[in-house]
């Protein structure tokens, strides 16, 4: 929220009022303001109308900021999504705040261990569990609201984004947001194949092979075929696929099947989401780190 940062700690200063004001007049904490204009957490959108009222500014003007942030999402497949699901991937954020609060978690739970099956627990099972073990003084500082409401984030967030890849890719940024959309298209290729999301990208993964997926190797290899059976065969097959499609209405189909009524023929070529994820994995193909074999 780097652009909103900039904008909001602006509009305050031409205001004339401190943070101070501001967080009286917003009837928040000072630590809240503060933590809007560095970044390290984002004010509700539903509180924008009160925002744009102590600021004395157009409520229009502060969501157009708001909505573009200055974030680059261009590198991310949204069309592979639904638009539950996409709602959803625009959330797997993390603050540095929330950061911290992970790191936290891992320390304070890594020695765990499970003696029904005698090895090491993951260190995020049970995150609201693992509170208790957080020193008393982090949670002075925050406050126990504040603490249930990052270890909800965090159980929400885990549920996507595996803990593993997720330290991999903020260990060397703890002072930025982590965004799963922002990330490089070989780290979001990698987290396509660690998350199966809603079943929409099937995929395989082994640490010889890491940033592997059925889909880019069939779809850049994939040759359009027009089948012509007899009329039985024809109706048994288009009956299967409209059965198939009702059941599969939160998964985005990369290949599908034309019916032609006419000819009893069954043409498979790309979707409009396969054409659109083959332009997309093409510049990654050159990449030593993709197996298609």
């Amino acid at each position: 929220m780097k652009k909103f940062c900039e904008f909001l700690k602006n509009k305050r200063t031409e205001a004339n009022l401190t943070q101070d004001q501001l967080a009286d007049l917003m009837n928040v904490s000072l630590n809240a303001v503060q933590n809007w204009e560095s970044g390290r957490t984002s004010i509700k959108k539903t509180r924008l109308y009160d925002l744009a009222k102590a600021l004395k500014t157009d409520t229009v003007e502060l969501e157009a900021v708001y909505n573009d942030d200055g974030e680059d999402f261009s590198n991310f497949p949204s069309f592979m999504y639904t638009d539950e699901q996409n709602s959803i991937i625009s959330t797997l954020r993390l603050t540095p705040e929330q950061k911290e609060f992970m790191m936290m978690i891992k320390i304070y739970n890594s020695n765990n261990w499970d003696r029904v099956r005698n090895k090491p627990l993951d260190w995020s099972f049970g995150i609201m569990n693992a509170l208790r073990k957080i020193p008393y003084k982090y949670t002075e500082d925050k406050g126990v609201f504040k603490l249930y409401e990052l270890g909800i984030h965090l159980e929400n967030f885990l549920r996507y984004v595996p803990a593993s890849f997720c330290f991999e890719m903020i260990r060397n940024s703890p002072d930025t947001v982590f965004d799963i959309r922002t990330l490089d298209k070989i780290d979001i290729l990698k987290w396509m194949n660690l998350c199966m999301f809603g079943e929409s990208l099937p995929h395989t993964y082994n640490k010889n092979a890491p940033y592997y997926t059925i889909e880019a190797a069939d779809i850049m290899k994939f040759q359009e075929i027009t089948r012509k059976l007899d009329e039985w065969k024809y109706r048994e097959e288009k009956e299967k696929e409209l059965y198939r499609r009702s059941k599969s209405k939160t998964t985005v189909e990369l290949i599908e099947d034309i019916f032609n009524d006419e000819d009893c023929t069954i043409t498979t070529k790309l979707s409009k989401e396969g054409v659109l994820f083959k332009e997309w994995f093409i510049d990654l193909t050159n990449s030593h780190q993709i197996h298609n074999d």
